[in-house]
């Protein structure tokens, strides 16, 4: 076909040609081509069949509103052709066919429609009931659209990205880009989303004059051209929104090109304040054979003419009910195109200067008539037009019938954040009569049409939402209003639904084959309103999300005077607004961890780097599983270890002992500075949920720790168990402001002692003790003396700044004490062997201080603090049946350890092993386990039953805790 290579605005590159294959075709179209839009310049007009019927189907739209021309595009189904942009060497099949798009071998389904009234799946086959299970498979497999091979596998570049705004305008038309320049201008952060590849919306392909001689697309240009210099305003073009939620939380996902990082990218958005000006749609005329190829909205004939050069047809007839399709009559008759005829079911209401136009370039125009039937097979040869009344007919040839019922607004967004909608008869749209909170409405789908009037319609909603974001815009909002008010009105818009016809073919939703009788049906059999009928006929289930039947189901409804609903109801939207891929949803799959400060260090050191929680750690520093070396080092040397991971967190203010009160158990008044102080929380049920060291530094002035998977939830527990309270405190997260050294091991003294000049002998830096000097006389410590790993250690937190040179000095000074890293699994093993608790793997979500054997914390006797947790630890500090941390070693000389979660077993479950490790420094394999507390006595013989032993138990002995060194003398001397 013949390109209109001249229009100024043109789309597409005739000179960079593109080639793919269509079936056993190649195809060439040109770089800014659609597939829908090259196939049709190659003379394609069927591009699909019809899910139940096998109708042929054709061009309609070009935004996707239906899913006449979803297709395989490179092994992926239900990819619509209107929106994929062609690339070199793409393949693209046609789908739901038997055989070819114009010769189908399912075709004959079209004349057994009489066998599928509404809901015959529900009321035919269930009977006899034997017959169902047989029948349900043939219902599946006939069901659904495209299929995906076993073997396809999903290629692609997939992101994901959560900006912030001020402002988040959704639409790029006049008003969304007038609204989102009126919030930048007041020096506000602005996201514009556009689901088209350019910005511009309705008036971006038009030639009308906006003022003067200016046409419509200049315009648009100018307003594109704007909003994209802008500093503030960021633009996401081909970025479809598929949800609006509270909050002003606003998902989309984006389409990348050639240039871009991504193929298609997930967009979550928290904006102060949205506006909302998605537009309108064309509602689909009803009447026979309203889907044959050749059949087409205006925007659809008019976008295919001046964005992409082709001529939609020969010789059309236009039957429609708005300005729009006058305009796009004269601008096709102008490009070539032979106008019939022009059937306009308004009696009135028609723009004075269009109407001129027809007349001087003498179309005929029909005011009151409306296409009937559209005739021919596989595509349009001709029409029936009639009075509203069907008293008179006339038959027109053609190829092309332009049809349109009026517009609908793009109201997805608004529905789904919690506006309530009403029909509206001057417009004949659903109107939002209430809004969210912070969330405004411009443009279009307010019924506005004239050029003005939307532009000021956008930077009053955009003055508006920077209201919302605390700018003093009362005045300039004020002169804009009044000058809005003094243009045209909202438009009145057409309250024609259907043809005087049977609606035998008359379909109201394309995806599903619904057709008007199919509605009828519904009604006849009970289903009285939109949103059953919706349910008992599938119309607007389909791939389309409701975009062609969105609005005509509940007109038709309405009209029919069936329904107990007096007014139209729209039906409820739901999300996705527009279907995405789930690899969209799922990202780039990147690793979001985070690092410590020695990471690298760790890394150039042969640390095994692990995922463990949000944390990248060296798990071991050699691939020895057991880590052998590194246990038996920090036992008989000393050894560093990197924990940074630890929260850790500053507490202070006139009332911060009361808020340490509510949340720990103990009793945190004895807290004293230079001691380090040992506690847990526990939640309303009196079950741990952590614990950690509190020190104070001062009047009023805190330094806690809590464990790392705790880190970031810490400081809300905190405000959320006093937030009744006036209590005057603060807590700052200092985890990732702060590292940890770990230095343990008896020769761990030895290098302290070289690299400071501080007290840390026994007697000036005791166990449980803290004090505050410098390594090097320049590197600032917080020093603990703890004994996690059962030997004399040291706890060293320092600005993360200054972990590395820390690292360096102590490794330096430790050589001739042989010092050497380790890793996690060495400090699993050593602390298991004292048998100190790691909560999350010594402890379940049931599991309370008394059940672990850390019931000694609980200070029963403190003032009364309502401290969280200790109702519940009254009520089963004594109670039975409950299960109980006991220490285990595998009997009959088995040295292997059983897995950790590995279950205990008699007669039934009785337990399970939380951890179970072989212990070189004691030539023995033991573990801790949670079991019943009748199998808690010394000497107890426990079942242990783990996958892979065939049935055969290990079994485990109690015994005392801790397994080594008992009294802890080597930690305390």
């Amino acid at each position: 076909m013949n390109r209109l290579n001249q229009m100024p605005t043109l789309r597409v590159h005739p000179e960079k040609k593109v080639t793919f294959r269509y079936g056993k075709k190649t195809i060439r179209g040109m770089e800014g081509d659609t597939i829908a839009t090259a196939l049709y310049a190659a003379g394609v007009r069927i591009f699909s069949r019809s899910l139940k019927y096998h109708r042929p189907r054709g061009l309609y739209s070009l935004d996707g509103e239906c899913s006449n021309t979803m297709m395989k595009v490179d092994g992926m189904p239900n990819v619509s052709a209107e929106k994929t942009f062609i690339r070199n060497g793409m393949v693209v099949e046609p789908q739901n066919c038997l055989g070819s798009p114009e010769w189908d071998f399912m075709s004959f389904m079209d004349k057994m429609s009489w066998a599928m009234p509404a809901g015959f799946y529900y009321r035919v086959f269930h009977r006899p009931a034997r017959l169902w299970p047989h029948v349900i498979k043939l219902i599946r497999n006939a069901a659904g659209q495209g299929a995906l091979s076993p073997d396809f596998e999903m290629k692609g570049r997939f992101d994901e990205i959560f900006p912030r705004a001020d402002v988040c305008v959704i639409g790029g038309g006049a008003a969304g880009m007038s609204a989102a320049l009126a919030a930048a201008e007041q020096g506000l952060r602005v996201i514009l989303l556009e689901a088209r590849p350019w910005l511009g919306g309705c008036w971006e392909y038009r030639a009308l004059p906006y003022d003067g001689d200016v046409p419509l697309y200049e315009k648009a240009r100018e307003l594109a051209r704007r909003v994209e210099e802008h500093d503030g305003i960021r633009v996401l073009k081909h970025t479809a929104v598929v949800g609006t939620y509270p909050g002003n939380v606003v998902t989309g996902f984006q389409k990348g090109g050639s240039s871009d990082s991504f193929d298609e990218r997930y967009i979550e958005i928290r904006a102060e304040s949205v506006v909302v000006a998605t537009g309108c749609i064309e509602r689909p005329l009803l009447f026979d054979n309203n889907e044959r190829p050749g059949v087409m909205q205006a925007g659809c004939a008019q976008r295919l003419a001046r964005t992409w050069g082709l001529l939609p047809g020969k010789k059309a007839v236009f039957s429609v009910g708005h300005d729009l399709g006058l305009e796009t009559a004269l601008d096709l008759f102008d490009l070539g195109v032979e106008i019939a005829c022009i059937a306009d079911h308004r009696m009135d209401g028609q723009s004075p200067a269009l109407l001129s136009k027809l007349a001087g370039r003498k179309i005929p125009l029909l005011k009151g008539w409306v296409a009937a039937r559209a005739h021919g097979r596989k595509g349009v040869t001709g029409v029936t037009l009639t009075t509203h009344n069907g008293i008179r007919r006339r038959e027109y040839p053609c190829d092309l019938l332009v049809a349109s019922a009026g517009l609908t607004p793009v109201s997805g967004p608004l529905s789904l954040a919690g506006a309530k909608l009403a029909y509206d008869g001057a417009t004949g749209f659903f109107l939002p009569v209430s809004f969210p909170e912070k969330m405004h409405a411009a443009g279009r789908l307010l019924g506005l049409s004239e050029g003005k009037s939307l532009e000021m319609s956008g930077r009053i909603a955009g003055l508006r939402a920077a209201m919302d974001c605390g700018k003093n815009t009362a005045s300039e909002l004020e002169d804009v209003q009044k000058k809005q008010a003094a243009t045209t009105a909202p438009s009145h818009g057409c309250k024609h639904v259907m043809a005087p016809v049977k609606g035998r073919k008359t379909f109201i939703c394309f995806d599903e084959d619904t057709t008007v009788k199919n509605v009828d049906q519904a009604m006849k059999t009970g289903f009285d309103v939109p949103e059953l009928i919706k349910r008992w006929t599938a119309a607007g289930t389909g791939p389309g999300q409701g975009g062609i039947p969105g609005h005509n189901l509940p007109l038709y409804v309405a009209q029919t005077g069936d329904s107990p609903d007096r007014d139209p109801r729209p039906t409820t939207v739901r999300p996705p607004l527009v279907p995405t891929l789930i690899a969209t949803y799922a990202g780039s799959n990147h690793d979001m961890s985070k690092r410590t400060p020695m990471h690298d260090a760790q890394v150039a050191a042969g640390g095994r780097m692990e995922r463990i929680g949000v944390w990248n750690r060296a798990r071991r520093f050699s691939d020895d599983l057991t880590v052998r070396d590194e246990i038996l080092n920090v036992r008989n040397n000393v050894g560093m270890l990197d924990s940074s991971t630890l929260g850790k967190f500053r507490l202070f203010g006139p009332d911060a002992l009361k808020a340490l009160q509510r949340v720990y158990v103990g009793d945190m008044s004895k807290t004293v500075e230079g001691r380090v102080k040992y506690s847990a929380m526990c939640n309303e049920d009196g079950c741990v949920i952590d614990d950690g060291v509190v020190i104070k530094r001062g009047e009023n002035e805190y330094y806690l720790t809590s464990s790392t998977v705790r880190a970031g939830a810490t400081a809300e527990w905190f405000h959320y168990h006093t937030r009744y309270e006036k209590w005057d405190y603060h807590i700052v997260n200092l985890t990732d402001a702060f590292g940890v050294i770990n230095l343990a091991g008896p020769n761990s003294r030895k290098v302290l002692e070289k690299v400071t000049d501080a007290d840390v002998s026994n007697e000036g830096f005791p166990f449980m003790g803290y004090r505050e000097f410098f390594i090097e006389g320049e590197i600032p410590v917080r020093a603990m003396r703890l004994g996690f790993v059962g030997e004399l250690s040291y706890e060293f937190h320092v600005p993360s700044s200054y972990m590395q040179a820390l690292w360096d000095v102590l490794e330096e000074a430790g050589q001739p004490f042989g010092i050497k890293n380790f890793g996690l699994e060495a400090q699993n093993v050593l602390r298991l062997e004292k048998a100190h608790v790691i909560l999350g793997a010594e402890s379940e979500q049931r599991t309370t201080l008394h059940d672990i054997g850390l019931g000694f914390l609980w200070a029963r006797k403190k003032p009364e603090c309502q401290t969280v947790g200790v109702a519940a630890l009254r009520h089963t500090e004594h109670q039975k049946g409950r299960l109980k941390l006991v220490g285990f070693q595998m009997a009959d000389g088995s040295a292997r350890p059983p897995k950790d979660g590995s279950i205990i077993v008699d007669s039934r479950i009785r337990g399970y092993v939380c951890t179970a490790r072989y212990c070189p420094a004691q030539e023995k394999t033991v573990g801790l386990a949670l079991v019943e507390d009748s199998l808690t006595e010394m000497g107890t013989r426990l079942g242990i039953y783990e996958d892979g032993c065939e049935g055969k138990l290990l079994h485990g002995e109690v015994i005392p805790t801790p397994f080594y060194d008992p009294e802890g003398t080597r930690m305390k001397m």
